[in-house]
């Protein structure tokens, strides 16, 4: 036991500690006699398991080998600590269990670097103000979305999403309203999508949604809910009522795959596509949704105004 450098003990079926290894005592931060005057598991390591439920009591309970994982404790040693713990039975010649040999081990520091990593993780795919995927993770989510359409042969849809006049905002209300405009429509956004559906800051006011196994139709039914919902939802900042609006654009994808197609310039074609229609909504009065299939030509981006 004492090569290990994992904690390990002993207990008996009275869940006090009889033996085990330097690796124990560092754990607790007791010293060897200390750990043997207190005895109690439970008193030298305390964790969210009540005492009836602590591995020793358990095992010797049940006679069965145990393994907890990402059990928090504490010690004397560790004020917080994350732990795995694990055991198995320890029986006499008769075959009547009369103990458990226990390991405990810290994974404080991994949990912490995990935690760290997930951050950063998150950091790099998320959009901080409006905690939606950023621009460059969403495009990369609507190539893998546009392969599995041509594999499949399923229908996608890519939408477009405008704050109307959103300068103005800025311009009459502040930069913190417009910044609680912004993150309050994409969350709205958010919710009005559904669990498999893409929701992303795609820059400035402008959102990006990629709706899988949805056709024109479907596009069309999202995309005028969410600017009814958007038009009359009350939005107050420290007192001001904002009236908000949007303007959205809409595009429907479905092809099989065939040699020779390049799935990111069409990824890039259906933005454009979307991006198109969203000009055309707003050239054209605003607060509407329109899509790509019934503009007229369909080839040329209105000017933006």
């Amino acid at each position: 036991m004492e090569i290990f450098l994992d904690a390990y003990c002993i207990v008996d079926v009275t869940n006090h500690v009889v033996e085990f290894n330097v690796a124990f005592t560092e754990l607790c931060g007791e010293s060897y006699r200390k750990v043997l005057k207190i005895g109690d598991f439970c008193e030298l390591l305390r964790t969210e398991l009540c005492p009836q439920q602590c591995p020793g009591r358990q095992i010797v309970t049940s006679g069965k080998t145990l393994r907890l994982d990402e059990v928090t404790g504490s010690s004397k040693a560790y004020p917080q600590l994350q732990i795995i713990l694990g055991g198995v039975p320890i029986n006499n010649e008769g075959g009547k269990c009369i103990g458990a040999l226990v390991t405990i081990r810290n994974v404080s520091a991994e949990s912490e670097l995990q935690k760290k990593y997930y951050e950063r993780k998150e950091e790099s795919v998320i959009d901080g103000l409006t905690r939606l995927y950023n621009k460059v993770y969403a495009e990369g989510l609507l190539l893998r979305v546009m392969k599995t359409s041509l594999r499949d042969g399923q229908s996608f849809s890519v939408l477009m999403c405008d704050i109307d006049h959103f300068k103005k905002v800025n311009d009459t209300h502040g930069h913190q309203a417009g910044d609680y405009v912004l993150s309050t429509v994409a969350q709205m956004l958010k919710g009005e999508a559904r669990d498999s559906d893409i929701v992303g800051r795609f820059g400035g006011e402008e959102f990006l949604v990629i709706l899988p196994k949805s056709d024109t139709a479907g596009a069309k039914i999202f995309s005028e809910r969410f600017r009814k919902r958007a038009e009359s939802t009350q939005i107050f900042f420290e007192g001001k009522r904002i009236p908000v609006t949007v303007s959205l654009g809409t595009v429907s994808f479905r092809s099989a795959w065939e040699p020779g197609i390049d799935a990111e310039q069409l990824s890039k074609e259906l933005i454009n596509k979307a991006d198109t229609a969203l000009y055309f909504a707003k050239a054209n009065g605003r607060n509407q949704s329109c899509q790509f299939e019934d503009l007229p030509g369909k080839t040329t981006t209105p000017e933006k105004k």
